[in-house]
């Protein structure tokens, strides 16, 4: 009979013996294809959502603790005293925060697995989806990290030597130093540090760029925007991340597009759940770069350049299945869509998380009715425009003087409740008055014989030239 790994034919009549074929993971797989795709600025964003997401677990955390113990203080939980900075250099990579921490059991069964387990823990709201960022933006960066983290009763520390464990059959890491009974501390202390070194020469390269670590810190703010601005601090190398203002303009003729639903999906168990959708359409000042739609899954803006300008959210052309083309005559659109899942793996978008999944079903439904809403709001800057054109005088613009009047209110202070809005954009239909004309037109017919004799006299070839000229000579001889 053959063996396993014989090549030996079966005798007729006998059954073919069975071949098993390896089929397992190389590690160098995920040393090296797994980040090929992926931007380093996108791997530091995965490393920030993983401290977002920390945070809101500790807010779940405070919610739950508020219920049974009415003397905990709230200042210590709430947003803004939560931190998360990050330290970049072409030595090492840092990122520290204060939201939470990681226990010991969380780290050895499932924070470090490749693939989310199934039995892992969920953060409702959260930003992870597939278990694999935390370990590809590691592998992105350098061969050497090390992890500290601390809960309130839980502390570990992780070394990892990339190119040691890359050498071993064992894809495990090794937990030499830890304590799941630590005294414990109070929430501030409370927290996560990785640390990477002997980084990868084209990071290193990167991190010494001044250039490279201001786009990192502008695509970190916008990312984060909405955490920002509920008072989550950010920071890289020292300075503290911003965010701007998400607004919109509004007043008694002014009314914001408002929408929400609920789109039932099936998750990847059988089981129905809801995605939520909010979205809000209106004007904000006229600011070319701050125009467009800003798209959040789970609270944080997907396209970390600012708004999506392109046919992504609509913009493709007259000629296609959206909106026009975005230009600067637009640039007082504002569109906020906020996609909310308590299954991250759920939401439409790609798996860097930076632009929108097209193929998906949810999104398209969502794309159609953003694109729906934006409508009114284009016909009105399409309206805005003409008054602007043909040296309209600003006596004469209606449209005009009422946008200037309307006030600043910050998206955050809009819901279904407000009494801002609408099922959709409202503006004023107020026409500027027709303008009389101070110019006029003179006809007159005469033979093609002494038109020709005059053409040849003016020096002209044309007709509106020869009438021209004959009036001016009139106007000039016989009129001044």
């Amino acid at each position: 009979m053959p063996t396993e790994d014989s090549d030996a034919m079966p005798v007729q009549g006998e059954q073919a013996p069975i071949i098993r074929i390896d089929a397992s993971p190389t590690k160098e797989l995920f040393i090296t294809m797994l980040v090929r795709d992926l931007s380093l600025r996108d791997a530091i964003g995965d490393l920030v959502d993983n401290s977002v997401d920390a945070a809101r677990m500790l807010l779940e955390k405070r919610d739950a603790t508020v219920k049974e113990d009415a003397e905990v203080l709230l200042s210590e939980f709430d947003y803004e005293a939560l931190k998360v900075t990050i330290t970049a250099n072409p030595q090492e990579f840092i990122i520290e925060d204060n939201c939470g921490g990681m226990t010991v059991e969380t780290a050895r069964n499932y924070a470090f697995r490749f693939g989310r387990s199934s039995k892992a823990d969920k953060t409702p709201g959260s930003l992870g989806q597939f278990g694999i960022g935390m370990k590809r933006a590691l592998f992105k960066l350098g061969n050497n990290f090390s992890i500290v983290s601390r809960t309130r009763t839980n502390a570990f520390t992780l070394n990892v030597d990339v190119n040691e464990w890359a050498e071993q059959t064992d894809w495990k890491f090794t937990m030499s130093d830890y304590d799941e009974d630590a005294p414990p501390v109070a929430a501030g202390e409370q927290g996560t540090r990785i640390s990477i070194t002997n980084l990868l020469p084209d990071v290193a390269g990167q991190f010494g760029n001044p250039k490279f670590i201001t786009n990192l810190s502008v695509e970190i703010e916008n990312e984060n925007v909405y955490n920002i601005q509920k008072g989550l601090t950010i920071g890289v190398n020292g300075q503290r991340l911003s965010a701007r203002p998400l607004e919109i303009l509004t007043s008694p003729d002014f009314t914001s597009g408002y929408f929400e639903q609920s789109i039932p999906i099936m998750d990847k168990m059988g089981k129905d759940v809801e995605v939520s959708v909010r979205y809000i359409v209106g004007v904000g000042d006229p600011v070319l770069a701050d125009g467009g739609w800003y798209i959040f899954c789970n609270d944080r803006l997907v396209t970390g350049t600012g708004p999506d300008q392109s046919p992504v959210s609509g913009w493709t052309g007259r000629q296609s299945d959206g909106g026009p083309i975005y230009h600067d005559q637009y640039e007082r659109f504002r569109g906020y869509v906020f996609i909310s899942s308590v299954d991250a793996s759920l939401l439409p978008w790609n798996t860097t998380k930076n632009s929108m999944d097209m193929d998906s079903k949810l999104y398209q439904g969502i794309r159609a009715k953003m694109i729906e809403m934006m409508r009114p709001v284009i016909s009105f800057l399409n309206n805005l425009k003409k008054e602007r054109e043909a040296d309209n005088p600003e006596e004469n613009r209606p449209l005009h003087d009422r946008i200037a009047k309307t006030k600043v209110v910050a998206l955050s202070t809009i819901n279904k409740d407000s009494p801002q809005i609408a099922a959709q954009f409202e503006a004023p239909k107020e026409q500027m008055a027709k303008q009389k004309k101070s110019q006029q037109v003179i006809r007159y017919e005469e033979s093609k014989t002494r038109i020709d004799r005059v053409k040849k006299v003016l020096n002209v070839n044309t007709l509106p030239e020869v009438g021209q000229r004959t009036f001016e000579y009139f106007y000039e001889n016989e009129v001044q």
